[in-house]
């Protein structure tokens, strides 16, 4: 399957029986499904990619979650269109993994890698980085404000519908402990398993 310039908000009404969705934004990608069988989701093998580009995606659960946090910080700062969002995935016995979803707003840039299984079942790391995309100054000004990037990693779990957010970084915890917060600094995840 593959389409280009799809109608996001009309796609979701199609999908969903619900006009009333206040999505916006293209949609272009490609979907191989390599074998599968009706009898079970755990038979399907894949891969593909999407791309969308002024993207209003904050209704869907699992985004409007970080949408929700950030016009706490600023109003306003989490309902920005998004100029550019991309992922490859892979298809492995039902549950869809990614290693990079990258969404580009004008003041922020979105990283979240994981898996949802065709259950919607969804097991996710998110990121935002503050003002990354500013021209010129982004990469300086997202260093500068990295703790408070910190602030907005989280894990995400449960279903697509309602997804629950774990905070992975505490201010205070790592206030109480700053020995344990600096040897995280400079460890990998995968190395603490």
């Amino acid at each position: 399957l593959a389409v280009t310039n799809v109608n996001l908000h009309l796609l979701a009404g199609d999908l969903s029986a619900s006009s009333s969705n206040k999505l916006a934004g293209t949609l272009s990608g490609s979907l191989a499904i390599t074998n599968a069988s009706t009898e079970t989701w755990r038979s399907w093998n894949g891969y593909g990619h999407a791309q969308l580009r002024g993207g209003l995606i904050w209704d869907i659960p699992i985004f409007g979650l970080a949408s929700d946090a950030l016009n706490l910080v600023a109003p306003g700062l989490g309902n920005s269109r998004a100029t550019d969002a991309t992922m490859s995935f892979n298809i492995d016995n039902g549950v869809i993994h990614s290693d990079l979803l990258e969404m580009h707003t004008a003041t922020m840039r979105f990283q979240y890698s994981g898996t949802v299984d065709l259950e919607q079942n969804v097991n996710a790391r998110v990121t935002a980085q503050l003002l990354r995309n500013a021209p010129l100054v982004g990469s300086l000004i997202s260093t500068v404000l990295w703790p408070v990037s910190k602030i907005f990693e989280c894990q995400v779990t449960g279903q697509l519908q309602d997804p629950k957010v774990t905070p992975l970084w505490s201010p205070v915890n790592n206030l109480l402990h700053p020995i344990r917060s600096l040897e995280g600094a400079f460890t990998s995840p995968e190395s603490n398993q």
